[in-house]
């Protein structure tokens, strides 16, 4: 995590050389078709993913070039490999839930453009051929849509659809789920004394801190304003609470410097796991959650609350 902002002449000038770089490369790619897969359902709707290579593999291991966060995929679920004569082929790894391609289960099948394929049992992408004017649009309209400009974390809206879905899968797997919402202490004393530029960094530097911190499979979005939330898959309440005491001790210790002015951050946490209590709709879990916060920020801030007091 940066601990200055004394160089940021030195970020605009890498910022504009990388956007110069990213031109030149699009530029030279014109007009020149590539594989990719669209996702068409699931959290990632919208984002792309370039074949070009000449083994792709597809599954949850974060080792994979498509790394999917779904618990229907398996760890390496399928691989994408490239003919010598062009076409790519698609081949099962011996996945628990198979593939299909149009509807049609396959072990093995070389893809053509529009191809319809399901990996598991509720993944869906289309096979196509773009230029990178098609596919540099795409992922800005999917960035657009799911991602917060300033933290770079899920935004709200992606948040409310994720949490869904595995609010309904934990129920119906008997499987634990804990939602950590998050809020940053005295937020409103750092933008008085020390300016929203400043604020703009905390907010940021924790973005960071949180993506750099957590695993893959847990997602992390900023809920709104100073508050973050957490959605930890498979995560009990005893182990939630870890969790957040490691990121709460964390972030105390940490050295915010923002133009040679060191700000120090305390975090606030509100701990709800469905194997803790009974919750028939996301919006009680949610709330179990931000109360814990709220009592938390009660007792005088810079700590987690997993129940709240009788």
């Amino acid at each position: 995590m940066p601990n200055d902002h004394d160089n940021n002449d030195h970020d605009d000038h890498e910022d504009r050389t990388r956007i110069v770089t990213d031109e030149a490369d699009l530029n030279e790619r014109l007009g020149k078709l590539e594989p990719y897969l669209i996702q068409i359902s699931g959290r990632e709707t919208g984002q792309m993913y370039n074949l070009v290579g000449n083994s792709i593999k597809i599954g949850r291991d974060p080792t994979c070039q498509i790394a999917l966060d779904d618990p229907h995929v398996s760890r390496v679920h399928a691989e994408l490999v490239h003919q010598p004569d062009g076409p790519i082929l698609l081949r099962d790894m011996g996945s628990t839930n198979g593939i299909c391609i149009n509807g049609k289960p396959i072990k093995e099948q070389l893809l053509t453009d529009g191809d319809k394929i399901l990996i598991g049992t509720r993944l869906y992408f289309k096979f196509t051929y773009q230029d990178a004017i098609d596919q540099n649009y795409q992922q800005n309209l999917f960035r657009a849509a799911n991602i917060d400009s300033l933290t770079q974390l899920y935004n709200k809206k992606y948040f409310v659809d994720a949490l869904a879905k595995e609010f309904s899968f934990s129920k119906r797997q008997n499987i634990p789920l804990s939602l950590l919402m998050i809020d940053v202490d005295f937020f409103k004393k750092v933008n008085d004394q020390h300016g929203h530029l400043a604020g703009d960094y905390i907010l940021k530097s924790i973005g960071e801190y949180l993506l750099k911190h957590l695993r893959q499979e847990n997602i992390a979005c900023r809920y709104g304003g100073e508050e973050f939330a957490v959605i930890l898959r498979g995560v009990d309440q005893a182990l939630a609470n870890r969790i957040a005491e490691r990121l709460r001790l964390s972030i105390e210790q940490e050295v915010f410097s923002f133009r040679g002015t060191a700000i120090p951050i305390t975090i606030s946490a509100g701990i709800a796991s469905i194997t803790d209590a009974s919750f028939d709709t996301i919006e009680d879990f949610i709330r179990r959650a931000d109360e814990n916060l709220y009592h938390a920020k009660e007792l005088g801030r810079n700590r987690t609350v997993t129940s709240q007091a009788a």
